[in-house]
């Protein structure tokens, strides 16, 4: 095939969303076409829309050497690199062509987002300032500088940016950005109604992201009669969220009524202990892949005639969380199983008498965006050295390199043996029940401990959206919230946290 056909094919798989197929063919096309600028500059901005950090900042890099030395060229490296949390390369190559060019808004903004990646919102809000100065209707810079005046707390300013920005993008993945930082926005700032109507936005419809189901029958809308219906209910996208929102499915299972029927549709490693916890449902694994470019989510175990109508899980967050009030104080709602919790405290107790506390620290998802609110593993040593506690790392993907540093520095940690933490839920579900307490960033095992009822100290900056406006969780009543004095400040959370298991067991330092 010519490279003019390739480039063909790869640009309809592109507009098709179909992006790793688009990526696939520009490398093919590359490789008749080596000297292509054309063709690299297509990958990188492929590579990336799918967070590909390294491969993006190559092509950039490559163009950039070639004398391409276009605004978005530059932006976009540095941007890749900013990704990689290379922050003094990203800046490096800002301020070098800042001093080119001092009126490139887009060049001022890229130094607020590598502060912001950073968590030095005060130097962020400066460039964002500087960019709209420079060009007043520049919306990646408006959007930005609402999300960095969210962070420092000034939320009616951000919240002014953001509602600006929420329909103004006219791609589809910023529009989708957009709709969601300002329903997070509503949601941090205790306005409920408001922010669920503006969730919807996580569909992300339109883009690569966006969730198609493989279902006949119509989705459920609020002005529908519950009762004696036969309704599929879907988890949410991220086995954090579909733990999170499950919360209100005692509401659901309550409205329905024993007259009708609800079928769960739920991540696979989560089915054994959804079908424990919620023996009046009939639950089944939802399957979830790209095909042809298009994210889908089918249910190989429903029968075409089961339900008349479906959901996800979030649909109903405006039905029944209108107010804070409308969270249950006791929330546990799932259920571990009673052997395996047993046979877990066993394993526990033969390690020592301790109390047993439950850590984990970071995402298998990275990024500089997403990094800062996850603290480094060094931060942790200090709480770790507590004597009186016995550790047990439940740190899901791999942990090795954390710890053989917290063992080169005379801190014991336990890892459990005979389970995955990643993969085996239902035995991790059993496993948390067995701790005294649980601390960690939010994510799936912190979610699953808390909704088993386990003591669960979240890392969690202030603020946070799923605060909805309180000073406490009102998702979790066993939860106790820690937050850093900045994000760029993670150990002043750690230093609480350690503080209160001193006092909660009485203990001493190492």
């Amino acid at each position: 095939m010519s490279v003019d056909a390739l480039i063909a094919r790869a640009a309809e798989a592109e507009a098709n969303l179909d992006l790793v197929k688009a990526l696939d063919t520009y490398e093919d096309a590359l490789k008749l076409a080596p000297e292509s600028l054309e063709i690299a500059g297509r990958l990188a901005v492929l590579a990336f829309r799918l967070n590909m950090w390294p491969m993006a900042e190559k092509f950039y890099a490559h163009l950039i050497t070639h004398g391409i030395h276009e605004m978005a060229i530059i932006t976009g490296y540095a941007a890749a690199l900013r990704e990689q949390s290379k922050y003094d390369e990203a800046v490096d190559v800002l301020k070098t062509v800042l001093n080119q060019r001092p009126e490139e808004a887009s060049l001022w903004e890229g130094l607020g987002n590598v502060m912001a990646a950073q968590g030095d919102t005060d130097n962020a809000l400066t460039f964002f300032n500087e960019a709209l100065r420079l060009e007043p209707d520049n919306l990646h810079a408006r959007f930005n500088r609402g999300c960095a005046l969210i962070d420092r707390g000034n939320e009616t300013a951000g919240l002014e940016d953001l509602a600006a920005c929420a329909n103004a993008f006219d791609d589809p993945d910023n529009l989708a950005s957009a709709q969601i930082a300002y329903a997070q926005a509503l949601l941090a700032s205790g306005q409920l109604e408001a922010g669920w109507r503006a969730y919807e936005g996580r569909e992300r419809y339109g883009t690569a992201r966006q969730v198609h189901y493989s279902l006949w029958s119509r989705r459920w809308r609020e002005d529908q009669n519950l009762a004696n219906s036969k309704l599929l209910v879907i988890g949410e996208q991220g086995l954090g969220d579909e733990v999170l929102f499950a919360s209100i499915l005692p509401d659901l299972i309550r409205d329905i009524g024993p007259e009708g029927a609800l079928w769960l549709a739920v991540e696979p490693r989560l089915k054994a202990l959804f079908e424990r916890s919620f023996p009046e449902t009939r639950v089944i694994a939802h399957r979830t892949q790209t095909i042809d470019g298009i994210l889908q989510r089918s249910f190989p175990e429903l029968e075409n005639s089961a339900t008349d109508g479906w959901a996800v899980t979030g649909d109903f967050l405006p039905l029944y969380r209108r107010q804070v009030s409308d969270f249950p104080t006791e929330n546990a709602f799932l259920k571990p199983d009673p052997a395996r919790v047993t046979y877990w405290r066993e394993q526990m107790a033969a390690i020592s008498d301790k109390p047993k506390v439950g850590i984990l620290w970071k995402s298998l998802k990275s990024g500089a965006q997403r990094d800062r609110y996850f603290p480094a593993f060094e931060d942790w040593t200090d709480l770790l050295r507590l004597d009186g506690i016995t550790f047990v790392n439940l740190q899901y993907g791999d942990s090795d390199a954390e710890m053989t540093w917290a063992a080169e520095n005379d801190l014991k940690i336990h890892t459990p043996v005979g389970i995955d933490l990643k993969d085996d839920l239902d035995d991790l579900a059993a496993l948390c029940s067995a701790m005294d307490i649980i601390l960690s960033p939010s994510n799936a095992t912190s979610n699953i401990a808390a909704a088993c009822g386990v003591p669960t100290w979240f890392l969690s900056p202030a603020r946070g959206w799923l605060q909805l406006g309180q000073d406490h969780y009102p998702w979790y009543p066993s939860v106790r919230l820690f937050a850093p004095s900045s994000l760029m400040n993670w150990k002043s959370a750690l230093d609480r946290a350690r503080d209160a298991l001193t006092d909660t067991f009485h203990l001493q330092e190492r």
